[in-house]
C-alpha cells in the first residue's frame, strides 16, 4: 500500500514539474509574448500610415491565441495598458485591425474599459 502511494506521489510530482518546466523554458507570460509579437506595430502606431505584414501577422497570432473569456479579458488589460504607455491616439488602435483585415476579440486602446 505504501509503495503504491509513493508511486502515485512521484507520478503527481513529475507531472506538476513537467508543467512548470514548460513555463520555465519559455519564460514569458502571455502578455509578454503578445507584446513581443506586436512590436512591429509600433512603427504604424507612431510613424506609418499602414501596418507592416509583420505587424498584422503578430496581431492575428495574438487574436487567435485568446480563446476563453478569461484569456480575452487578460489580453485586453495587457494590450490596453501597453497602448496607454505609447500615448498614441485612439484612432490608430481602432484602425489597426481594420487595416490588417482582422476582427479583433475586443476593442483595444489606451482608454478602453476591459471590464465590459
Amino acid at each position: 500500500m505504501r509503495k503504491s502511494i509513493l508511486i502515485a506521489c512521484v507520478i503527481a510530482i513529475t507531472i506538476l514539474m513537467s508543467h512548470l518546466n514548460v513555463f520555465t523554458v519559455h519564460g514569458l507570460t502571455p502578455c509578454e509574448e503578445a507584446t513581443n509579437l506586436l512590436q512591429p506595430c509600433l512603427k504604424y502606431i507612431w510613424l506609418e500610415a499602414t501596418p507592416s505584414p509583420d505587424c498584422c501577422s503578430g496581431l492575428d497570432t495574438v487574436n487567435k491565441g485568446v480563446k476563453t473569456y478569461d484569456d480575452r479579458h487578460d489580453m485586453c488589460i495587457c494590450l490596453s495598458t501597453e497602448a496607454a504607455i505609447t500615448s498614441a491616439p485612439q484612432y490608430k488602435f481602432d484602425n489597426l485591425p481594420k487595416l490588417c483585415g482582422i476582427t479583433l476579440f475586443a476593442p483595444v486602446g489606451p482608454k478602453f474599459d476591459c471590464s465590459r
